[in-house]
């Protein structure tokens, strides 16, 4: 592999979690055995139509990303105009993006429920620390890339950012410390760290040593100290000894670690949106792989949570191996390509200047307009079919 720059990794970080997250997303939701019945094996961009016939809220036009990335691109913009995590601006821009079409659309693509209460909280006024759900989810991981790039050289920043990023959306120590596996993982790859087994044990460190931080900084409003204070760190460490077992095994090892750490409900597969059976998972693949392209062809195929799966194995592997290894097909097709490389590099140089970074909003709205015109031509498709279909 040709030397890499700092640059070259941050370029490849973004695009990678931009690239994953767009693959993934047409997949959320559907079982490997599904995915194998309606697709075969995915290795481009699809939009969802076959497997989701009844479901055209779940049709996807290729090569768009979804909010897992929009809420990477706005911590991006808030870390930019700002310096720093500002949560009153992150606030108001996730409540800015909401408001075209009322508290729970707008340009967010995909949100769930739980982003949605966070929604209705910050326009009720409650502050962004308090807003935070006691899900165990990975929506704090799949997000938090972009702190991983502007504080690439300082821990202990990253660290503050990353709790004030989160603690918005999730409160529970899993989600938190999630969110800080996928951020010194991704620190310690745009460092120049190797893609190796020892990656593991320092991770699992540095997360350990966060858990202990959060539980002794934050123990009054963090759910889960008490039963999960080092499910992270643990399962995360538990993932090294896999690396030589054959895969299949591996999996299956990866979901009974994960229901240790009181997956609810029972986790089935290793990318269920539970962080830490999805975390653990993506640095399994990061490492028992020989490419990025083979890293998310394996994820988005194994279903599940396959958009956030992609976004955080995206960012990861693209940090490690940089854009040139992002396959063109991919690379050419992907929606936004240039707000996600401006944002990548203006986040390497903590500096916009001479680079045009596109407006959020008005970006997302033409996106999303264009996505449900591409919905409108497939199920105007679909109609012609069963109306030649009946007798």
């Amino acid at each position: 592999m040709p030397h890499l720059t700092r640059s070259d990794r941050a370029r490849g970080c973004l695009l990678g979690l931009a690239v994953g997250d767009a693959l993934g997303a047409p997949l959320e939701g559907l079982s490997a055995q599904q995915i194998r019945v309606h697709y075969g094996q995915v290795d481009d961009y699809l939009d969802g139509h076959k497997a989701w016939k009844k479901k055209p809220f779940r049709w996807r036009m290729p090569g768009l990303y979804s909010d897992d990335t929009q809420q990477a691109l706005a911590l991006s913009d808030v870390l930019l105009a700002h310096g720093e995590v500002d949560t009153a601006a992150l606030s108001a821009l996730y409540q800015r993006m909401a408001t075209p079409k009322g508290a729970y659309a707008g340009v967010h693509r995909g949100i769930g429920r739980s982003f949605r209460k966070v929604l209705d909280d910050l326009n009720a006024g409650i502050d962004p620390s308090r807003t935070g759900q006691t899900s165990a989810g990975a929506g704090a991981a799949m997000r938090i890339a972009p702190l991983a790039i502007y504080y690439v050289h300082e821990p202990e920043a990253l660290f503050d950012a990353v709790m004030a990023a989160s603690l918005m959306t999730h409160r529970d120590i899993r989600s938190l410390a999630g969110a800080m596996t996928v951020a010194f993982a991704a620190r310690r790859l745009l460092a120049g760290a190797g893609r190796e087994p020892s990656l593991i044990y320092r991770v699992a460190a540095d997360v350990h040593a966060a858990e202990d931080k959060i539980a002794a900084g934050w123990g009054n409003h963090v759910a889960g100290l008490s039963a999960h204070l080092h499910s992270l760190s643990t399962a995360v460490a538990r993932v090294e000894p896999m690396l030589e077992m054959p895969r299949e095994q591996a999996l299956a090892s990866l979901v009974e670690e994960a229901n240790r750490h009181g997956a609810e409900p029972v986790c089935r597969r290793p990318t269920m949106g539970f962080a830490p059976a999805l975390v653990p998972c993506c640095l399994y693949l990061l490492l028992t792989t020989e490419s990025l392209e083979d890293a998310l062809v394996d994820v988005i195929n194994l279903g599940g949570d396959a958009d956030t799966a992609g976004a955080i194995l995206g960012a990861l592997a693209g940090a490690c191996y940089g854009p040139q290894e992002i396959p063109t097909r991919w690379l050419d097709r992907l929606k936004n390509r240039a707000g996600v490389e401006a944002r990548a590099a203006a986040l390497d140089l903590r500096s916009t200047e001479g680079l045009v970074i596109p407006d959020l909003i008005e970006t997302e709205a033409v996106l999303s307009k264009e996505e449900e015109a591409y919905r409108d031509g497939l199920l105007a498709l679909s109609q012609q079919a069963e109306a030649h279909r009946a007798p």
